[in-house]
């Protein structure tokens, strides 16, 4: 199949809440089209999720359990970093473009910060800034904190293998603890929001396709593997259902089966969700074989170079002209003011 095979396929299955292009959400406003996918993030090695204190996992509390809790940010930044480094591989990026670091409206001209949102930081450029039309919850471990975290104490080391105090003529202990998540799963909502059917397909290739998350020192490099649960369409409201509310949800005795038999965890929570979704009549729940076609799709684009070249530079383009669009309503305004 072509690139605008697929893309078609796309817009057949989930068409009434796609805008036709990104532009459109300039020219004629933001609608209440949402697409929410519900992805079940399995821990496949030691990952660190750190905060301001290196020494401690995040947690909450929910129905009188601790659960791991991550910021949005820590599993967004890394998926929005593999749309960049997917441009930069084509090079579609605007000259001079460093991520979190835009000097200049063109730099703004990218399917990255058109989709995920960006703003120039650089003082004195009057830039309009691009809200993100891809919102991510914070993710919940399905299991309880204490069964998925572990603390370990490192020794920090010199070139000889060992720190060395000269002037004792001693070896020194240089200890420091990290707490990592090391099994588990983490249960996060993603919602795209009024995007066109290839900023979905860029969106969710970049989430299937990112694998290493969490702070440097993390141990294993490759330590989530990304599944899609469940896509949600509604319009014009949202779906009100986030992994709080399933996680809260379950009971002591649910939890412990899942922690016992994580296989049942996928199909366990598919349903937790469902039922909570199907009381609003407003959404639309995305059949299994409808769900499984938009995850081959993505798929095979982003596994064939020359189809996954022709999504970017379509949309670098319609890239290019949001930002041109959204810049002369800026003009528009300033001229009315004065």
């Amino acid at each position: 199949m072509t690139h605008e095979e697929y893309v078609k396929k796309i817009k057949e299955l989930l068409g009434p809440y796609l805008v036709e292009k990104p532009m459109d959400v300039i020219l004629t406003g933001f609608k209440g089209k949402f697409i929410d996918v519900y992805l079940l993030r399995r821990v496949t090695g030691n990952i660190i999720f750190r905060n301001t204190d290196r020494t401690e996992l995040t947690y909450t509390t929910l129905g009188n359990r601790l659960h791991v809790e991550v910021y949005s940010r820590k599993l967004k930044t890394p998926e929005r970093l593999t749309g960049i480094h997917i441009l930069r591989e084509f090079n579609l990026l605007p000259e001079g473009y460093f991520h979190n670091a835009l000097s200049s409206i063109d730099q703004l001209k990218n399917p990255v910060s058109v989709l995920y949102g960006d703003s120039v930081t650089k003082e004195g450029v009057n830039a309009p800034p691009i809200p993100s039309r891809i919102l991510y919850s914070w993710a919940l471990s399905i299991e309880r904190y204490e069964n998925v975290s572990k603390e370990i104490t490192h020794n920090a080391l010199s070139e000889q293998g060992t720190m060395w105090d000269a002037q004792e003529g001693r070896q020194l202990e240089t200890l420091f603890k990290n707490i990592y998540m090391y099994r588990g799963h983490l249960l996060q909502l993603v919602s795209f929001y009024n995007v066109s059917a290839e900023e979905f397909i860029f969106g969710l290739g970049n989430i299937l396709k990112t694998r290493t998350y969490g702070a440097e020192d993390t141990v294993n490099p490759r330590n989530l593997e990304n599944e899609v649960l469940l896509i949600v369409a509604a319009a014009p409201f949202e779906v009100p259902v986030t992994p709080y509310d399933i996680i809260e949800s379950l009971t002591d005795d649910e939890i412990k089966r899942l922690e016992e038999e994580p296989k049942e965890i996928q199909n366990f929570i598919k349903e937790k969700l469902k039922e909570k979704i199907r009381d609003y009549e407003y959404v639309q729940i995305i059949d299994e074989d409808a769900l499984s076609d938009i995850v081959s799709i993505v798929s095979e684009i982003y596994n064939k170079k020359d189809l996954l070249k022709h999504l970017v530079e379509h949309l670098t383009k319609e890239a290019a002209e949001f930002v041109e669009i959204l810049c002369k309503g800026l003009s528009k305004q300033k001229k009315k003011r004065k």
